[in-house]
């Protein structure tokens, strides 16, 4: 699946499965001789709790009366269903009332032909009645030093599988996880990812014990491809001209916080760098005032998100230089979306990020 973003929570449910039923024939000479693909018999197994309703489907093509369905499940519970009276080419579905689980059953089919009565048929097969489960996710519940998910589900049996991407879009870690708790426990699940990789979002599913599941999409850590701001020579107001190189920018900032929003809160960094020509501590407060300009700009224009900025000066070149060394590539901004302070090892040395007010 390619990685992406789901603001929340969805739902999927596995086709509905028209089972193969397990049919014996018994009959004497006094009962019509009545075949069950005569009566047209199939089977709808899985259902959604409150949405849908397992059934099973009658469609004969012959004339039937009295059609009763006697049911025993495997934990004992005996139903009595009557499907009545079909026409042939007519097509009947009688629900069969069960809550949430598996359940395996004996059928008896009993009936008339005419005048003459057929049956029993026994059958056998499984019903699964689910429901996609509710579940709750806050901030504090991912916990990326410690490559850990806490997960509470509604329901008390099923399986979490987790995706975990880096903020390259590559694959870090999948999970599979069962899980058979009490609905509303901490379920933790734990993936596996190396000191130098970086979380940028990850997939969520989980399922029910029938096959039902909710699930969501949110980043982590996302770097928002732009072209730099060219500033005047010791100067931090962003140039009339310039001023559309952000738009790109600003776009791709509200599409992602619209798509995550619900989900984990995401804040805005925005980081100031220059090369080295001039004091390393000249070049730290250009550099902070730089991103707040950008941030204030980002700001007006309309992201809600928390925004914070920082200037790291000629403290995390791009390109290694020496001293004084006039060099386009180190004169950058790096907008980036995180769930929480960008880690240094991606270019943000220290971690003094001012809040924008």
């Amino acid at each position: 699946m390619r990685p992406g973003y789901s603001p929340r929570p969805t739902a999927r449910l596995g086709a509905f499965v028209i089972a193969s039923l397990g049919v014996a024939v018994f009959s004497t000479p006094a009962e019509a001789q009545v075949t069950p693909d005569e009566l047209g018999f199939s089977l709808v197994s899985s259902a959604e709790y409150k949405r849908s309703k397992p059934m099973i489907v009658v469609e004969p093509v012959i004339n039937v009366k009295g059609l009763t369905f006697s049911l025993k499940r495997n934990d004992g519970k005996r139903i009595k269903l009557r499907g009545g009276n079909i026409r042939a080419g007519k097509t009947k579905r009688i629900a069969i009332p069960q809550g949430k689980g598996i359940y395996q059953y004996t059928c008896a089919i009993t009936g008339k032909a005419g005048k003459k009565k057929f049956g029993p048929f026994n059958l056998t097969f499984e019903i699964k009645v689910g429901q996609p489960p509710r579940f709750s996710l806050s901030e504090k519940d991912v916990n990326e030093p410690a490559r850990t998910v806490t997960v509470r589900s509604s329901e008390p049996k099923g399986k979490i599988e987790l995706t975990v991407f880096g903020d390259d879009g590559e694959v870090i870690d999948e999970v599979e996880q069962e899980y058979a708790v009490s609905p509303g426990t901490p379920i933790v699940v734990k993936w596996k990812q190396t000191k130098q990789q970086v979380m940028g979002q990850f997939q969520l599913k989980i399922y029910d014990q029938v096959g039902f599941y909710s699930g969501l999409e949110s980043i982590t850590f996302v770097n928002i491809p732009h072209d730099d701001i060219i500033f005047e020579s010791g100067k931090w107001v962003i140039p009339a001209a310039e001023q559309k190189k952000l738009s790109d920018p600003l776009s791709r900032i509200k599409a992602a916080l619209a798509k995550v929003r619900g989900v984990l809160p995401i804040k805005l960094f925005v980081g100031g760098y220059t090369d080295t020509v001039g004091s390393a501590a000249d070049n730290l407060v250009l550099s902070r005032k730089r991103a707040a300009s950008i941030a204030k700009w980002f700001k007006k224009h309309g992201v809600k998100a928390p925004i914070r900025f920082q200037g790291f000066g000629e403290q995390a070149l791009f390109v290694k230089t020496p001293d004084s060394t006039d060099e386009k590539r180190n004169r950058r901004a790096v907008y980036v979306l995180s769930k929480d302070l960008p880690p240094a090892s991606r270019g943000f040395p220290k971690r003094s990020w001012k809040s924008l007010r």
